[in-house]
């Protein structure tokens, strides 16, 4: 069974919200990671970035807490060495795969004969070490360390975050007049560890943006996944060196795929988009448009921008944001005109905004001001910092994303697994969850209980994995005793899925999508408000899918037929509000 990933960043994260302290945070990384992998201790060791020198700050052993007071350096044994070159080691035998040395001081200290390493980071900055130790010898399998490095993420983000707030709150002590600042970042820092939903973070962060700076609308762009050609170069480094055929020797690409500079290796210094015109590479990314805010409708339809078309960024830099000033409300025609894809918004104070961890750049946010706003130094080294901090939130909120679809596409393997056993119903899985995301939209529900929708419609079935293949495919009408052995696959699919923790959460839906709205359905005679709603849309959309393909006892329904059926029934079989959500669904699907 795959990792239950959202399941470790729960109990990772449900108490931290309301902890404010670091031994807090390093326990309940303690605690998570001796819950979802089998060890005998687990050790912290931070980093003192001022001094170079690694302390261990929480030694977990049967259940307890011990106080262990050892002080390393950077580079030091093990541990060290993993934090300084931030890289996983991994030791299925310490005795074997250690010098007499190293042996000796790793039994002096914990006495364990296996141990897994790996490096607590945020971003690029590698912060501690997370270390898992067993007694016995073992060889930690890939899943392990998959997930002994998302708690690491998941805690470096919570120990970065709390220290923004800390340092935040310092600031705030020492420059009482800046308080508007303050409150701004504490609340984007509190963003970051309380909130793990794209949408969210960035509707938040740019509302704070948009009060903070005074602005009057805002458009956000992230980068288009979807397009894998284009290739991102998005590290430059000054190396001063001639003959470069790429920049004509001033700039060297440093992160090109399957790029090696032919002359040297010079420490990166990050220019984002400074020479976005010119990089043959950068000028043909393509970002594509999340979500504008007070927009007046002089937008509309520019849906996909490419960064060669904006020549308002020329000054934009990896880690900073670009202002541009216009005479008058517009900037058509003058010298200092924003000839490019926002000529049309009415502005004088433009900004952009990276949005990048030092991992990957993830899109810009644009702000636009009808009035010329003039910022001091220190106010855009704070937009700068807002930045960032939304930078690691949408990172994480990305990351955790691509792990549920992971998910999803393990259920969809699942049900199509058990569709494949009737030739009639193959596929039925996908319209059914493509009908219900469409009706759930229509209703107006939000974004995770779309997300539920689309889980308990892959997985509505499965519980026919225990009905006879015999009765499935019988042509014919079934007989009053097959009739109710078929009745008994919501409950098999229920008692399935409530012993799988990431999934126990769509068990009810799946259970009642039979029921009806008049209270005749089964398994429980559920009705109206009482059936879940989940289970409501299911019931609609699998009726109708049912009836538009052929079975083996008739042909499909024409889909006109189809809809007359679902009509004549809503207010007894179905929802009268689903039915309705339903019809402009489908309308819409028809109509594109």
């Amino acid at each position: 069974m795959a990792t239950e990933y959202p399941d470790i960043a729960y109990f990772l994260s449900k108490d931290l919200i309301s902890k404010n302290t670091r031994d807090e945070i390093y326990e309940k990384i303690s605690v998570t990671a001796a819950t979802f992998i089998k060890s005998d201790i687990i050790t912290i060791f931070m980093l003192n970035e001022d001094t170079e020198k690694i302390n261990c700050v929480k030694y977990y052993q049967g259940g307890k807490f011990i106080k262990k007071d050892l002080e390393i350096l950077l580079g030091e044994g093990l541990i060290g060495s993993v934090i300084e070159n931030g890289e996983p080691l991994v030791s299925g035998n310490l005795k074997a795969d250690l010098s007499d040395i190293y042996y000796e001081l790793e039994r002096q200290f914990t006495g364990m004969s296996s141990m897994l390493i790996v490096p607590i980071y945020a971003g690029s900055l590698i912060l501690g070490a997370l270390n898992i130790y067993r007694k016995d010898t073992h060889d930690f399998s890939e899943e392990e360390i998959k997930i002994a490095k998302f708690i690491s993420m998941m805690g470096g983000i919570f120990i970065y975050s709390l220290t923004l707030y800390e340092n935040a709150n310092l600031l705030y002590l020492r420059q009482k007049e800046e308080s508007q600042k303050i409150a701004n970042l504490l609340e984007v820092s509190k963003l970051v560890s309380s909130s793990l939903d794209l949408s969210s973070i960035i509707d938040y962060s740019i509302k704070r943006l948009m009060n903070f700076t005074k602005t009057n609308a805002a458009l956000v762009y992230l980068k288009d996944k979807d397009k894998e050609e284009n290739k991102f170069c998005y590290e430059f480094f000054n190396c001063n060196m001639t003959g470069c055929s790429i920049f004509g020797g001033n700039l060297n690409c440093y992160n090109i795929t399957e790029f090696e500079c032919p002359f040297v290796k010079c420490p990166p210094e990050p220019k984002i988009l400074q020479k976005c015109t010119n990089c043959p590479f950068l000028k043909n990314m393509t970002l594509k448009l999340f979500k504008d805010y007070n927009m007046d409708g002089s937008f509309y339809g520019h849906e996909l921008m490419k960064l060669e078309d904006c020549k308002c960024l020329k000054t934009l830099s990896s880690d900073y944001p670009t202002i541009n000033y216009y005479e008058g409300s517009n900037a058509g025609h003058n010298d200092n005109a924003c000839d490019c894809f926002f000529k049309d918004i009415s502005k004088q104070t433009f900004i952009g905004i990276p949005v990048k961890t030092d991992k990957d750049f993830l899109g810009l946010i644009f702000l636009f001001g009808t009035k010329k706003i003039e910022y001091s130094v220190e106010t855009v080294d704070f937009i700068s910092n807002i930045s960032n901090i939304i930078s690691v939130a949408a990172y994480n909120a990305q990351t955790l994303n691509y792990i549920e679809e992971e998910h999803f596409e393990t259920i969809s393997s699942i049900s199509e697994a058990i569709e494949a056993r009737d030739t009639y119903t193959r596929t039925h899985g996908d319209r059914l969850i493509d009908y219900g995301v469409a009706v759930a939209k229509e209703l107006g529900l939000s974004a995770n209980e779309i997300k539920n929708i689309r889980y308990a419609a892959a997985m509505h079935d499965v519980g026919k994995i225990g009905i006879k293949d015999s009765i499935l495919n019988k042509e014919g009408k079934l007989t009053e005793e097959e009739y109710e052995e078929i009745k008994k696959h919501p409950e098999i699919g229920y008692n399935m899925l409530k012993k799988i923790k990431f999934l126990s959460h769509i068990a009810n839906d799946v259970l009642h999508h039979q029921e009806r709205y008049d209270g005749k359905g089964y398994p429980a005679g559920l009705s109206g408000e009482d059936i879940p709603i989940a289970s409501r849309i299911i019931a609609v959309v699998d009726t109708f899918d049912a009836m538009t393909t052929d079975r083996p006892y008739r042909k499909a329904l024409p889909i006109d037929a189809a809809l007359e059926e679902i009509k004549k029934n809503s207010g007894t079989q179905f929802d009268p509000k689903v039915i309705e959500a339903f019809l402009k669904a489908v309308k819409l699907d028809k109509s594109t």
